[in-house]
């Protein structure tokens, strides 16, 4: 089992790694748990260093938090859910715009996430009693920010659910964000909300700007690639051996045949886009899915 999921990690895409990062936090955090609820006997406070919390003088104190609350569950129904929605919207969105995106809108929605709970804790007096003492975890803030940013990137991209058919991922987004802006009001996890519509805010307005295609205005993939240029993510070491690099013998192209060139790539992945959306991922053939891999990495 442990070398399968280790070919997983290696081969699978990055939906499959954030789910198996997210699985392997829940099951270590509930194997530590397990002796000292065994025994009745009071276990480390692990969930304190790793969820987040609106108390901005104990954030301070516990700054990677802001990172590790995204990938902490506790309860078996929350991170199914979680999971659940990120494996089929993650995937989606991976197929359509590439590993680094969908890396880049979890830990973006991620971060708008918590942005807007502090925010709403800190700052609207609904929150006043509560703010000293409040805490947030999950991954549900991120994978709003994969679903809507998917859903707002190909509004008519069609779904079968179990239960209700074939439908469009803009219908599922809406009802999604709707169920939170009134659960805001009415819930026990009021916060928990919050952080679901920063999330989806985030996922909303980075697909709106992709898809002005502008050249410097993708922001999930602009982030990740600052990620592998800090901390080399992607790209494996070379093992020192020595690259030689070749002079440049061909023709330089103009500035003008540049930008043709690259606005006949772009209308050939909007192609393709289109493609996917009216007839499935399925019905693409294998050189169209080999030029929307290069174009998402």
């Amino acid at each position: 089992m442990f070398e399968e999921l280790k070919r997983q990690w290696r081969s699978g895409g990055m939906v499959i790694r954030l789910v198996l990062v997210n699985a392997s936090v829940f099951v270590a955090l509930h194997l530590i748990n397990l002796p000292f609820w065994a025994m009745r006997q009071p276990g480390p406070d692990i969930l304190g260093w790793l969820w987040s919390t609106s108390n901005l003088s104990a954030l301070l104190h516990r700054p990677w938090t802001v990172v590790t609350y995204m990938f902490t569950h506790w309860g078996f129904g929350h991170i199914f859910f979680n999971l659940l929605l990120l494996w089929f919207m993650g995937r989606i969105f991976e197929d359509l715009l590439g590993s680094k995106r969908v890396l880049g809108n979890y830990l973006l929605g991620g971060f708008s996430g918590l942005a807007i709970y502090l925010i709403g804790y800190n700052v609207l007096p609904v929150y006043a009693e509560q703010v000293a003492g409040s805490t947030i975890h999950g991954a549900s803030a991120s994978v709003m920010a994969v679903l809507v940013g998917i859903a707002a990137y190909r509004p008519d991209y069609e779904v079968r659910l179990l239960l209700f058919g074939t439908v469009r991922l803009k219908w599922i987004a809406l009802v999604l964000f709707l169920i939170d802006l009134v659960s805001v009001q009415e819930s026990a996890n009021s916060g928990g909300h919050l952080a679901h519509i920063g999330g989806a805010l985030y996922g909303y307005a980075s697909s709106m700007v992709l898809k002005r295609k502008t050249g410097a205005s993708d922001w999930s993939l602009a982030f990740v690639n600052g990620l592998e240029r800090f901390f080399g993510l992607f790209k494996p070491k070379s093992g020192g051996h020595m690259r030689v690099e070749k002079p440049f013998t061909g023709k330089r192209r103009s500035d003008a045949d540049f930008n043709a060139a690259k606005r006949d790539h772009q209308a050939r992945i909007d192609a393709i886009l289109d493609k996917i959306s009216r007839s499935g991922y399925d019905s693409l053939s294998k050189e169209e899915k080999d030029v929307l891999f290069k174009a998402g990495r």
